[in-house]
């Protein structure tokens, strides 16, 4: 659901004009909770157009139809996108679950961080994919090439990240950034689009589950799925690592 919100808000965010489907995001948004047990008749009639208008809408921003994206509603592989409201991760709890990730980046082999950084040096064109809250990261790594001379592509529309894949060569490269594996799942648009892309692709995550995705040529492991709350600092410190390690290419 999570995906599906930031989509919207993304739409209504870019949008120009405030036409039809500016207001189909918004009717969607208003009855957010309702859309898994909606049909395509009553979300048309929640959003006052057509049963046929719903879908054009859902094709534009990524999904096959309505019921592709109420599919998309339902939270897979038996994950959650929201933390436990009953437990408090206090400052000790905090730092607990940041070490365990940071020592898990630390035990990733400095060969395979440095064949990365060589991926992205040679790599004519990349496209940062970064999902949910993930996109400041994503932007942050983006920033963090740029100054070192490497323009990638981060765009912050779900839309925008799938088009992108559609373009590109043997000679470009693909980081995805899906720390539960969320994104991936086979009711959205965007698992179909990075199999077809050509170029190296990377996923970047915290679930030890996706290692049978044969899409990706590398998966690299950087914390442990029930240390989540710490996500955003965790990337923060690989990418520092890995930035480090491009540098010295340089």
């Amino acid at each position: 659901m999570e995906q599906l919100i930031y989509t919207l808000l993304a739409y209504i965010n870019n949008s120009l004009n405030k036409d039809i489907n500016y207001y189909i995001a918004k009717s969607l948004l208003e009855h957010i909770h309702k859309i898994e047990s909606f049909s395509l008749d009553s979300v048309a009639e929640a959003c006052n157009v057509a049963p046929s208008t719903i879908n054009r809408f859902c094709k534009r921003i990524g999904f096959k139809n309505f019921s592709n994206l109420r599919n998309s509603v339902a939270i897979p592989m038996g994950a959650s996108f929201h933390e436990n409201e009953d437990s408090e991760l206090n400052t000790q709890m905090f730092f607990k679950q940041l070490n365990e990730n940071i020592e898990m980046i630390d035990n990733i082999p400095t060969s395979q961080i440095d064949q990365l950084a060589n991926q992205i040096k040679k790599s004519r064109r990349i496209v940062i994919l970064g999902f949910e809250k993930h996109q400041v990261q994503a932007m942050e790594l983006q920033k963090k090439l740029f100054l070192l001379g490497k323009l990638c592509e981060c765009d912050t529309n779900l839309f925008k990240q799938i088009d992108a894949l559609s373009s590109l060569s043997d000679e470009d490269m693909i980081i995805t950034i899906s720390i539960q594996g969320n994104i991936l799942s086979n009711q959205l648009p965007i698992i179909g689009k990075i199999k077809a892309a050509r170029g190296k692709k990377l996923l970047i995550t915290f679930s030890s589950e996706l290692g049978h995705l044969e899409i990706f040529h590398e998966i690299l492991q950087c914390g442990k799925i029930e240390n989540s709350s710490v996500d955003s600092y965790t990337l923060l410190r690989l990418f520092d690592v890995l930035i480090n390690r491009y540098q010295r290419l340089l």
